[in-house]
């Protein structure tokens, strides 16, 4: 009897296949080299995809695939494993060390994921990873090693290990934009250029774009404004990133829709970088365009007053209203209306023009008035213009805009020449009386016939306050043989509005010079200060010592009779000097001891 002998490859093929649960289609992607290799009962290798979630979905929902592009920042790895072994698996730990460009949440090289459920043998289980992906990750295709730490069930020990090399791309980002060329006139149908652009990073695979049928529909009556007549669906095919496609629909636009923005939702589908096919609604805006029919009546503003009003002050506001038409406009009636409350109309407003001839104009005027809130802010007048053209009554309304500026007044005052330092300054004040900055001032003088041998240079004074002064000083180089006297001088002072626009002020002025006295004079008046000074010192203390020594001479003539009058009265103290003086200064002393006790 003949013995067979069966491959141990076979055996093994088919003891994997008749693992329970074991989906053939893990294990698809390994060879049989692979299958029978000495980590047979390890996690191995089965997908890694970018996704949305960081656990895994409910039973019976896949696990969808996102796009990620360079730079995106904080994304989601999945790695699908597969338990190849025989046994049940648990307390998976999973170490992704990542290329260049990547790095985990913390910041490190280094990703970890953990699957704590029991992975029974032959079934699939996902590793999430949170990677940040840097501007520096290229589009391409990476491998990154990857270590799993795991425990069979029923075994105690050491977990196991296996190491697992991870292929996975970083596949760009689809990102699909409409935007529309031109417009389509009311009450006639006709292409509409649409562009279809790419601005992502991958490119956008079998791109089909479908039209609406209609779009803009009125919830009143029901109709549409835009209705797609001709073809509805558009296959472009692969748009790359960066480039675009135009796709031109035929539309008819109602009447009812002039001068209005429609916005039509366009429906894109196409393929991204897994093959997957993705819809999209992307709205694109479209302009209806204004009736063929324009209007023979324009209004333009007259001089520059109409367009830059003056806050704090009356303003007179001229406009002209002009027939351009090749027929007589007749009953012409126009009234103004202001559309900010910061605005007042002081004038007229209304005026009644009668009859207006083909090229024919008329100037209306009145007077406006704005508040400081104004300043720096544009304002608009409504002027409504009632008219008959061809026997017909109709309507216009014309917009004329304008400019609240503040005002700006500068004055020069005390001006003068002031000694600083020894060195003569043109000296002055400038005060703004309007209501807003004038910006970056600056002074000089420009004349000084007489006084100074060369013009100083300008002086810079920075913003000048509303209703504050502002002090200046220019040193000047005057002639050594210039007299007292008053000269003139000129001065000029240039500053900006707020609208940046140069200002000039010329001021002409007389100054009185007095020459003051020159440096080595002081010097020696300032010395003979000093020796005055040290005299009346020297006096002082002289006095002082005269008055000590008169002091002590009274003292002395008033002991010598003390002693002459005790030697008159026979004591015999007296004869002794230095009794005396004892009896004098001891009695002196005394007194200061019994003061000191009292204290």
């Amino acid at each position: 009897m003949k013995k067979h002998f069966v491959p141990a490859t076979i055996i093994v093929i088919v003891v994997v296949a008749m693992l329970p649960g074991a989906p053939l289609g893990a294990f698809a992607q390994l060879s049989e080299s692979e299958i029978v290799n000495a980590n047979l009962s390890g996690p191995v290798f089965l997908d890694a995809f970018w996704t949305d979630r960081t656990t895994a979905p409910p039973a019976g929902t896949p696990l969808s695939k996102v796009e990620v592009a360079p730079g995106d920042g904080s994304s989601v790895l999945a790695v699908t494993l597969v338990n190849r072994g025989f046994s049940d698996i648990t307390s998976v730990t999973g170490t992704l060390s990542l290329p260049s460009g990547f790095t985990s949440s913390s910041r490190s090289n280094q990703a970890v994921a953990t699957y704590n459920g029991i992975v029974t043998a032959g079934n699939t289980f996902t590793l999430f990873f949170q990677v940040n992906v840097s501007n520096n990750a290229p589009i391409q295709d990476y491998s990154a090693n990857l270590k799993v730490e795991y425990s069979r069930i029923l075994e105690a020990g050491m977990p196991r290990t296996a190491d697992v090399s991870v292929p996975f791309k970083l596949t760009g980002k689809v990102i699909l934009d409409a935007s529309s060329e031109g417009g389509v006139a009311p009450g006639t149908s006709g292409k509409a250029a649409i562009k279809i652009t790419n601005t992502g990073s991958a490119p956008a695979t079998g791109v089909v774009v479908t039209v609406p049928g209609s779009s803009g529909v009125n919830p009143t009556t029901q109709q549409a404004s835009l209705v797609a007549v001709g073809q509805k669906s558009f296959e472009i095919g692969t748009i790359a990133p960066g480039n675009s496609a135009t796709i031109e629909p035929v539309l008819y636009a109602s009447n009812s829709a002039g001068e209005t923005l429609q916005t039509i939702p366009l429906q894109i589908e196409y393929g991204n970088t897994y093959g997957e096919k993705k819809n999209s609604t992307v709205p694109v805006g479209l302009i209806v365009l204004p009736t063929s029919a324009s209007s023979p009546l324009s209004v333009t503003p007259v001089g520059n007053s109409s367009i830059i009003m003056t806050a704090g002050k009356i303003t007179d506001l001229k406009v002209s209203l002009a027939n351009n038409g090749d027929q007589q406009l007749s009953d012409v009636v126009a009234s103004i209306s202001s559309t900010a409350e910061q605005i007042k109309i002081l004038g007229k407003t209304s005026w009644t023009v009668g009859d207006l001839a083909p090229g024919a104009s008329q100037e209306i005027s009145t007077q406006v008035f704005s508040s400081t809130d104004m300043i720096g802010k544009a304002a608009t007048f409504t002027l409504t213009v009632q008219r008959i053209s061809a026997g017909q009554p109709e309507i216009e309304t014309f917009d004329v805009g304008t400019y609240v500026d503040g005002e700006i007044s500068v004055k020069a005052y005390e001006i003068g020449i002031t000694y600083i330092g020894g060195v003569p300054n043109i000296t002055g004040n400038l005060l703004n009386e309007g209501n807003v900055l004038a910006l970056f001032t600056t002074v000089e003088v420009t004349g000084a016939e007489g006084l100074v041998n060369s013009l100083p240079p300008q002086q810079y004074l920075g913003d000048l306050t509303e209703n504050s002064p502002l002090p200046f000083s220019i040193p000047i180089d005057v002639s050594s043989n210039t007299g007292a006297g008053t000269y003139p001088v000129e001065l000029r002072v240039q500053y900006k509005d707020s609208l940046r626009e140069q200002h000039t002020l010329d001021i002409k002025a007389n100054v009185n010079f007095v020459p003051e006295a020159p440096a080595e004079n002081t010097e020696q008046t300032q010395a003979a200060g000093s020796m005055m000074m040290i005299g009346v010192i020297a006096g002082i203390i002289a006095a002082a010592v005269i008055a000590v020594v008169a002091i002590r001479m009274r003292k002395k003539s008033k002991l010598k009779r003390t002693l002459q009058f005790s030697k008159q009265n026979g004591d015999n103290k007296g004869d002794d000097i230095e009794s005396v003086l004892d009896s004098h200064f001891g009695s002196s002393n005394k007194k200061e001891e019994e003061r000191a006790s009292k204290k």
